[in-house]
């Protein structure tokens, strides 16, 4: 029933965005051959997918969308007045913010994966092709980064009470955070800036000349976004825990 409930919760959001990364895909690679003949100068295609879906509209799509599953939780189902249901099941309040985080970031998964299926096909439909290897490399460094933004608003509101609040205040902070990368002492640690790494921009595991990633990825550093992530939603249990609802 808890796992139903949060699957009805985020469905909504996981499909539109699903839609809309399937449909952003599919224009791009559709209309490639204009928007490279209009580019300033001349690229391959690999470096227009790279540069249209993961460097661009694709990605900010995709961050936006993690970042609106990640609102929402019992302080806004107060805010509604229909908590007292989900606290009436026979299950701890760490229950269902677990089984809430899970489920979102569930939904952020299946977005990051729509590339590796609507790229490769239509591709093919307009006789090009694109490495299915660079979709699935794309798909973990999204996933990731993807958890870190996800954690932070899924913590946000489970502290902040009001529809959207959390989006509202997440964002800002991402930007600020995106500033505070820009500081000589932080700026030397690549690994921290997290919007470089999802595209690969900068890094060491990719080819800026071929616009390719080259193995291996940075394995040990997704694994701890997605490790601060966990803490991120281990606060917010704690802190729905101590909350009196």
């Amino acid at each position: 029933m808890l796992w139903y409930k949060s699957l009805r919760e985020i469905r909504t959001v996981t499909l539109v965005g699903i839609a809309a990364m399937a449909a952003m895909c599919a224009l791009v690679v559709l209309n490639q051959q204009t928007m490279r003949a209009h580019a300033d100068a001349p690229m391959t295609y690999v470096a227009y997918i790279w540069k249209s879906v993961y460097n661009s509209i694709g990605r900010d799509i995709f961050i936006i969308l993690s970042i609106i599953l990640g609102s929402g939780g019992l302080l806004q189902e107060r805010a509604h007045g229909t908590a007292g249901f989900t606290l009436a099941l026979p299950v701890s309040r760490r229950s269902i913010v677990f089984t809430r985080a899970v489920i979102g970031y569930l939904g952020v998964l299946a977005i990051a994966a729509v590339p590796i299926v609507v790229v490769p096909l239509a591709s093919g439909y307009v006789g090009e092709q694109y490495p299915i290897a660079q979709n699935t490399g794309f798909f973990f460094l999204w996933a990731a980064c993807g958890a870190v933004f996800y954690g932070v608003t899924f913590l946000l509101a489970h502290r902040l009470e009001g529809d959207y609040i959390s989006v509202l205040l997440a964002i800002p902070l991402l930007m600020l955070y995106g500033v505070l990368l820009n500081l000589p002492w932080l700026s030397r640690l690549r690994m921290l800036n997290i919007f470089h790494v999802i595209n690969g921009e900068d890094m060491p595991f990719f080819n800026e000349a071929r616009h390719l990633l080259i193995a291996p990825l940075p394995w040990l550093s997704l694994a701890i976004m997605v490790a601060v992530s966990a803490v991120f939603i281990t606060f917010a249990a704690r802190r729905i825990q101590s909350l009196d609802l």
